[in-house]
């Protein structure tokens, strides 16, 4: 029987949280079924902030920290500072015996590269989470000479504004620092006492309401001020800093105990499953499968009930190995939780695709037909089946779109309390402009992690439902459903849009963004890929190409059913003679055998993998770059890299994208009454112009398109300079 946040306490979060229309579907009109599919999709989704982590191990050193690029849902970032300690830079003699080194401040080259990777991962529309530590291969005792030195750097953290900067984008700090691999232990500074104080430091230092986790459940109680078998009672006060706390476990599922984790692993886990709530937990499976199956903690029947529990958000793969002899099967369901589209699947798949959120449209209803000017009402459920839910602030609009065009409302619904386990049922009214075009328009949610989504990277760090046919990958959003607006007897001039029973109110602005290319392994929509964009064919196998100003894009077609796919594209650049090349793995790894791959992307989706490589110095390119050969090639990294598919092209030149004269908004190479009639359908709101249209509409040059362009325009037709 499924959970329908049925407590007094869940009820009255639904109510605070979405608004219900001050008029009944009855009185405001008929309401239909949307039509979609509310069958949980088996699959993986990929959403910010949660699933399998990308980890970046980044190795820092005074005057010669160099920014990275690193992409993915979540990036983790084991920051490695070991070369600013003495406890690392020092000598070791022949028979091994250590010399201290020298401690020295975190340095402005340390802070401008870490600020360029950040930047970097919010263009490639990551999520980050990190730890800083001294070591990363495991040596003992490799802190400063002095604790107050750890509280300095983490003092220099602080007050350089990084984190606070990019809070945005971060998801969590772990508290790391001392001790083996920055793990608390097997350090100078690794008494509970010492890490009691390092994570009030970190709590002061991480910008609120971001988390801070630490390695051990003793650490908390510590410096909460309590025993530690007083966790398994303790509830953390609401709005208070103890909510910000959660765990990393690098020990998770090794024993009974994770490697010493827990010393009560019942009591602390009802601790960890109240905190994750708010915060984080996840972690690391030692790899040591043989130790692991000497207890029966990891078994399906005892790990699926405790992931659940605790909220499990995140986890390297490690893991996965553990479970891929096991069906997933009715006798590990857990109550309230209706997982029976998994039935028949791994246990892995199920695990690997239910860490952290995950969304399930269960019911959409809207009315039928609005009137312009009119109210649309719309009803809909979403189940999150994952095991956690969404920490890191989302934020949810509505988008209302119609051939290509659309405009963009913000909303009251609050997915962060879309709990793990439960339905969260949603009733929210939207008021029409009296402006908006008669005919059929389709309804997205778009939810969005790290604050209003960019223009310029719509789609970046969106949340996909787990619902097939429903995803929009240009827009980032996920369809609720279609309705017809019917032309109004009176004219209504205003052109605003509102939420029902609240302040919220838009413009009615319409956007398009029809001629993007967005790289995220699918055709994403009609004419993002064409014909004559082919430039080498076999069977199935095919590469295409395209470049706008800044990219240059690669697609393919590739055999499916790697179980670990890695996707390679190896280009020879016949201007300069240089080869390159650049694979990327399922488990997040990047390999380039050049210096940077900064700027490049790669996404992939059955048949289909799209790569965008910048112009520059990556790979020295750009457009009318003559290249002597591409090679796109699939290996499958869990079945002996096994080669899966390869292709190569002849000999081509990069596209490049012709010149248009002055005010050629339709880009058709001359400056015509074509293009001011769709300047005037752009600032009469009756037909948007493309994101690339509206750069080239801007006539006067200052970021604003109005009558002044318009004015312009007519003298560049008419030949007046």
């Amino acid at each position: 029987m499924k959970k329908i946040l049925s407590s007094l306490a869940a009820g009255a979060l639904i109510l605070a949280s979405y608004p219900v229309s001050p008029v009944s579907a009855a009185a405001a009109g008929k309401m239909h079924d949307s039509g979609l599919s509310y069958t949980e999709y088996v699959g993986t989704i990929e959403n910010p902030g949660m699933g399998y982590t990308s980890t970046l191990w980044y190795n820092c050193k005074p005057g010669g920290t160099e920014p990275k690029s690193p992409s993915g849902q979540i990036v983790l970032m084991f920051i490695d500072i070991g070369a600013f300690s003495s406890g690392i830079n020092g000598t070791t003699d022949s028979e091994g015996n250590y010399t201290e080194g020298t401690d020295y401040d975190l340095d402005d080259v340390f802070f401008s590269s870490l600020r360029q990777t950040f930047e970097n991962c919010r263009k490639n529309g990551s999520m980050i989470a990190v730890r800083f530590r001294y070591d990363a291969n495991g040596k003992k005792d490799p802190e400063p000479a002095s604790f107050d030195q750890v509280l300095h750097h983490i003092e220099q953290i602080k007050e350089n504004g990084l984190l606070e900067d990019y809070k945005d984008i971060l998801a969590f700090v772990e508290c790391g620092f001392v001790g083996a691999w920055g793990e608390m232990h097997s350090g100078k500074y690794t008494s509970v006492e010492y890490k009691a104080k390092l994570l009030d430091a970190m709590l002061d230092c991480v910008p609120s309401p971001v988390p801070v986790t630490v390695r051990t459940p003793d650490i908390f109680a510590k410096w909460a001020g309590i025993s530690r078998s007083e966790l398994k009672g303790y509830v953390s006060e609401p709005g208070s800093t103890t909510q910000r706390v959660g765990m990393y476990d690098d020990g998770y599922m090794g024993s009974d105990s994770d490697l010493g984790t827990y010393s009560d692993r019942s009591g602390e886990t009802d601790w960890l499953g109240r905190q994750a709530v708010t915060s984080y937990f996840g972690g690391e499976f030692s790899g040591d499968l043989d130790w692991a199956k000497k207890f029966g903690t990891y078994l399906p029947e005892n790990a699926i009930p405790e992931m659940y529990k605790t909220h499990l958000s995140y986890i390297n793969g490690n893991i996965f190995q553990l479970y891929k002899d096991y069906t997933f099967g009715k006798e590990y369901d857990v109550e309230g939780v209706d997982n029976s589209a998994y039935y028949g699947q791994t246990v892995f798949q199920f695990i690997r695709d239910h860490i952290g959120y995950r969304f399930v449209l269960r019911k959409s209803e809207l009315s039928d037909s609005v009137e312009q000017g009119g109210v649309l009402d719309l009803s809909f459920d979403v189940e999150n089946t994952g095991f956690a839910n969404p920490i890191p602030d989302q934020t949810a609009y509505l988008l209302l779109e119609r051939d290509n065009r659309f405009m963009m409302i913000d909303t009251p619904i609050n997915t962060n309390q879309w709990y793990s386990g439960s339905i969260a049922e949603n009733n929210i009214s939207v008021k029409l402009p009296g402006t908006i075009e008669a005919g059929k328009w389709n309804v997205y949610l778009k939810t969005v992690c790290g604050g209003k989504p960019d223009m310029n990277a719509f789609d970046k760090r969106s949340v996909r439902f787990a619902n097939e046919g429903v995803w929009n990958s240009l827009y980032g959003a996920d369809l609720l459903g279609s309705f017809t607006v019917e032309a109004s007897a009176e004219q209504n001039n205003d052109s605003s849009i509102s939420i029902v029973g609240t302040d919220i109110r838009g413009s009615g602005e319409l956007f398009s963004f029809a001629d993007r290319t967005i790289v995220d392994g699918a055709v994403s929509f009609d004419g993002e890929w064409t014909d004559d964009m082919v430039i080498a064919q076999k069977d199935a196998l095919s590469i295409s190409v395209k470049s706008d100003e800044n990219y240059f894009y690669i697609m393919s077609r590739m055999p499916e059913g790697s179980s670990a796919p890695v996707y390679n594209i190896s280009l020879k650049n016949k201007d300069s003679g240089e080869s390159y090349w650049l694979y990327y793995a399922s488990n997040g790894y990047v390999y380039f055998d050049h210096k940077d791959y900064t700027g490049c992307m790669c996404k992939w989706s059955g048949d289909t993998v799209e790569f965008a490589i910048p112009f520059g110095d990556v790979m020295g390119l750009a457009p009318g770059t003559e290249v002597s050969s591409l090679r796109v090639f699939l290996q499958d990294s869990g079945n002996d890299w096994k080669l899966m598919g390869d292709i190569t092209s002849p000999a081509f030149k990069i596209p490049e994208k012709t010149s248009s004269p002055d005010g050629d908004i339709n880009n058709d190479g001359k400056t015509d009454v074509a293009d001011l009639v769709l300047l005037r359908k752009h600032i009469h709101n009756i037909q948007p112009l493309t994101v690339s249209q509206a750069e080239r509409a801007d006539i006067c040059s200052d970021n604003c398109i109005d009558v002044f362009d318009c004015i312009m325009l007519k003298q560049l037709i008419i030949g007046i300079n």
